[in-house]
């Protein structure tokens, strides 16, 4: 479930984008400042959290300024692009953008372990790796054809259904396999 809370504006965006791409940002704009403020009166923002709000904070400002902006066509490239290298920064770092999911998940113990550690860098590798190939897929798809929202469509959500599916089974076997 912190995944999906995680992703909750990314999630706005791909579902009304759609319909309005103003609409999209605007709501996930609004999306990740509930999500960043929430974090803030925790005392615990995430890197991701940060990393969505200024991208979506951005791009409702020009969508709203400018609704005709060709940046429209682009944006899901342009979000994609932007997850990965949030994924890519957080692994060179050493300080993968899963670890407060999966610290949600497993006893407080093994949060510095070593191999919890490289766990989550494999699971954000997966993630920066989906990213990725959603951020080409979608930026092909755009520069082919400007309104083929289906492959679009298709083209985000397979960019978080497929490292969502594969970061799942990847946790789950390094879970049995550490017996936790």
């Amino acid at each position: 479930m912190n995944y999906v809370r995680g992703f909750a504006p990314w999630l706005c965006y791909t579902a009304l984008s759609p319909v309005d791409w103003r609409l999209g940002t605007c709501a996930a704009a609004l999306a990740a400042l509930l999500l960043l403020a929430a974090q803030l009166r925790a005392r615990s923002v995430e890197l991701l959290a940060g990393a969505t709000c200024v991208f979506f904070v951005v791009m409702a400002v020009i969508a709203v300024s400018d609704p005709s902006s060709g940046l429209r066509h682009w944006i899901s490239a342009l979000a994609n692009a932007t997850l990965a290298a949030v994924a890519a920064a957080s692994l060179a770092v050493r300080r993968p953008f899963t670890l407060p999911f999966a610290r949600a998940q497993v006893p407080r113990e093994y949060w510095n372990a070593p191999r919890f550690i490289r766990v989550n860098m494999v699971l954000t590798a997966i993630w920066a790796t989906g990213f990725a190939a959603a951020a080409v897929a979608c930026a092909l798809i755009v520069g082919y054809e400007h309104g083929a929202a289906v492959p679009l469509i298709a083209a985000q959500v397979l960019g978080f259904v497929l490292p969502f599916a594969l970061s799942g089974r990847y946790a789950s076997r390094a879970q049995a396999a550490a017996g936790v």
